[in-house]
């Protein structure tokens, strides 16, 4: 969709629920659910008045700060036309796939928290995957079916779906290892080294990780979503945390006495990044969960 014109031809052949979101970007920029045809153009109109504030700054998409010159202007460097898609239902899962020689060398699933709708702001992920082990096969055989489907005969891929209740179900395929915590994911679970396959697959050099029968450790992840809308105070709380066994990092997204918005307004601004690991990944989910409910980054209306 690149006009307010074509968003009714749109709905009439995706139909509803159905998911508008950006044709390039990343995260949940740009990303909302749309229930009926009634609130499709106003939707529509809300995207692009986001996409215009987006600026690319070292190499990432992110929300422009009206009070810095920071970044370049994101129309100009990628396509901010608007995708409408089939509404998914069922849990969503990350894909990694290591591909050489025509072949799949690697593929892990890491599971996703339920989004914050209509926004879908991501919430936390835990690897390895919890689902039953056919759910995993099944997810994995599709990532790597999708790969090879867009021609695709070596690299590192990260590939998002959904086991939905008619079964598997391709979101997307990001031809480049996945952002954020991907890399220390796949790393400390499986040994696997993304930033090394992807120097492999650039320089042609076969790839032929060596992968554990079983993972080495099992790790969480989230970025803690502000609850309301308001200002963030302390950031002590995250400095204390970082000193408990299994913690490997909670790094402050905003700084103290920033001016935050909740789901009430919009976007949930991301307060913190949480990473944590445990012996198998119930109890890792576990543990990052009991740390989101300490309000570790405070917000006050």
């Amino acid at each position: 969709i690149k006009t307010t014109a074509e968003v009714a031809e749109a709905g009439e052949n995706v139909g509803f629920p159905a998911v508008l979101k950006p044709a390039s970007g990343a995260a949940s920029l740009g990303v909302k659910k749309v229930l009926n045809a009634a609130e499709l153009v106003e939707t529509y109109e809300e995207i692009v008045a986001e996409l215009k504030t987006l600026v690319v700054t070292s190499g990432a998409l992110v929300k422009g700060d009206p009070t810095s010159n920071a970044g370049v202007d994101a129309s100009n460097i990628i396509d901010l036309s608007v995708i409408m898609e089939q509404y998914l239902d069922g849990p969503e899962v990350d894909v990694d796939v290591v591909m050489s020689g025509g072949e799949y060398q690697y593929a892990a699933v890491a599971d996703n928290g339920p989004t914050m709708e209509p926004y879908f702001n991501e919430t936390w992920a835990v690897c390895p995957s919890l689902l039953p082990k056919d759910h995993q096969r099944q997810l994995k055989e599709l990532a790597i079916a999708s790969v090879k489907a867009l021609g695709f005969t070596s690299g590192v891929f990260h590939v998002e779906c959904k086991m939905t209740s008619t079964g598997p179900q391709l979101i997307e395929v990001n031809a480049r290892m996945g952002g954020g915590q991907v890399f220390e994911c796949n790393l400390r679970s499986w040994g696997v080294d993304l930033v090394e396959e992807t120097l492999f697959a650039a320089l042609g050099i076969p790839s032929r990780p060596v992968v554990p029968k079983q993972p080495l450790s099992a790790v969480a992840y989230c970025y803690v979503n502000a609850p309301v809308s308001g200002k963030a105070h302390d950031l002590s709380k995250l400095e204390a945390v970082l000193k408990r066994p299994g913690v490997v990092w909670a790094k402050p997204l905003v700084k103290a006495g920033a001016e935050v918005v909740g789901p009430e307004k919009g976007l949930p601004t991301w307060l913190c990044d949480l990473f944590v690991t445990r012996p198998t990944a119930k109890e890792a989910l576990d543990f990052l969960h009991a740390l989101e409910a300490e309000d570790l980054v405070p917000v006050s209306i």
